[in-house]
């Protein structure tokens, strides 16, 4: 019985494709002129274009820093501008390996995504000048938006889900659009987007910021987009020194240690399969996925086969009460434990048995704030080994720190785990 199932589980399935997390140190920024190729472009991608030029080193993806189809001095021009920020063009490959060159300075912003946020972090909020109809919707959005007073002044552009605002876009005069880099559901794609924008002048760039494996590299590029590249650096950085917490114990851990996991969705037996980021956030965290078979996103699953692969730990995710962050006690996770604890057909299972099943906020792992997720799974597989690790200290830090809103709300029962 794989298939999906609701309109809740259709949004879920898009808040959580792709795989599995990389460290910021992994990442890739894919702006022309980062020639060395690592996370940054600086004076020691000045040193690779000369040695490109005297013949010492080869030729990579992104040396062509002004994009004109050969490596030369001005190439060299063109990294030095980036570094002082006073390029005029600037080039970047997005999350759809689309090659964008963008007039510098960016002043006008339009997303038809959750980028709003990730540009409130980077204290760049006041270049949105249009937003996706569900940053205001009761439902969909991860934050009451009168946490954010600014969003009631910008322009709908788009739908909950599905079509943009074509008119609203063109009235904006926009001189970038921030998407998806994948068409989603009866919407368009970046390219087809660029066209019906061309006749204005607006570049369309596919960044995503729901999913793990590009994170650090889209904030990073978006840095260099809105000339914030030091605030996205020291975003990466926050992140990093939590994750990198987890990594060093995970990546110790012997594989009959690690303990199997199946996580539940928003709805009764639907999961994810491999493919899937909440998968990946399981494997990030040192469990094994049960369902790593399954080349599914999202499916329904069979109970008898669920118990038969009898997990050690079970995660089920909940929407409820702006998935945590509006919940002022636990009443309504205890209540979906219970049910999932008192299924009949599950109560030899293992982590029944032992009473590990955990009820998780989607606040910790759907969507742009995913790659905290890994934090909390490991602390509630492995408590012994992360004693020391709090979680609510870092979602805490999050939102004060970066987004700058107060914290509260309820994103995981029972806890402490034991």
């Amino acid at each position: 019985m794989n298939k999906i199932r609701t309109t809740c589980e259709i949004v879920v399935m898009i808040l959580c494709m792709v795989l599995t997390p990389v460290g910021a140190s992994d990442f890739k920024l894919k702006v022309f002129g980062n020639a060395n190729m690592d996370d940054t472009i600086d004076e020691l991608d000045i040193k690779y274009v000369q040695g490109i030029i005297e013949g010492t080193n080869e030729v990579t993806e992104l040396a062509d820093a002004n994009y004109n189809g050969e490596v030369d001095e001005d190439d060299i021009s063109q990294i030095e501008q980036i570094i002082g920020g006073v390029e005029k063009k600037l080039t970047i490959m997005d999350s759809a390996d689309r090659i964008v060159t963008i007039d510098k300075p960016v002043e006008r912003v339009a997303s038809l995504n959750a980028m709003f946020y990730v540009a409130r972090v980077l204290n760049a909020e006041d270049k949105i000048v249009g937003i996706p109809a569900y940053l205001l919707d009761d439902f969909f959005a991860a934050y009451p938006s009168s946490l954010f007073p600014e969003l009631q002044d910008m322009a709908i552009v788009g739908g909950v889900w599905t079509d943009p605002y074509y008119e609203n876009i063109i009235d904006l005069d926009p001189d970038v659009l921030i998407m998806f880099h994948y068409k989603l559901l009866e919407g368009v794609s970046p390219d087809e987007m660029q066209e019906i924008l061309e006749p204005v002048g607006a570049k369309v760039i596919g960044l995503d910021f729901t999913k793990v494996d590009t994170f650090y590299e889209e904030v990073a590029t978006l840095g260099y987009i809105l000339d914030t590249e030091e605030r996205a650096d020291d975003y990466i950085n926050f992140f990093q020194s939590w994750t990198d917490r987890v990594d060093d114990v995970v990546d110790d851990l012997d594989p009959e240690e690690k303990k199997t996991v199946y996580f539940e969705g928003g709805e009764k037996y639907s999961s994810y399969g491999g493919p899937s980021s909440v998968a990946g956030m399981v494997r990030s965290a040192g469990g094994n996925h049960i369902y790593d078979d399954i080349s599914l996103d999202n499916f329904e699953v069979d109970p008898e086969d669920l118990a038969e692969r009898n997990p050690d730990v079970i995660f089920a995710l909940t929407w409820t009460g702006r998935r945590g962050y509006l919940l002022t006690n636990t009443s309504e996770f205890e209540d979906i434990r219970d049910e999932l604890m008192n299924r009949p057909e599950l109560s030899w299972v293992t982590a029944v048995e032992n009473a590990d099943v955990y009820v998780i906020g989607g606040h910790v792992c759907i969507g742009f704030t995913r790659i905290i997720g890994p934090v909390f799974l490991a602390k509630c597989l492995y408590p012994d080994k992360f004693e020391d690790l709090e979680p609510h200290d870092y979602l805490k830090e999050y939102m004060e720190d970066w987004l700058r809103i107060p914290y509260q709300g309820e994103y995981l029962y029972p806890y402490p785990p034991e």
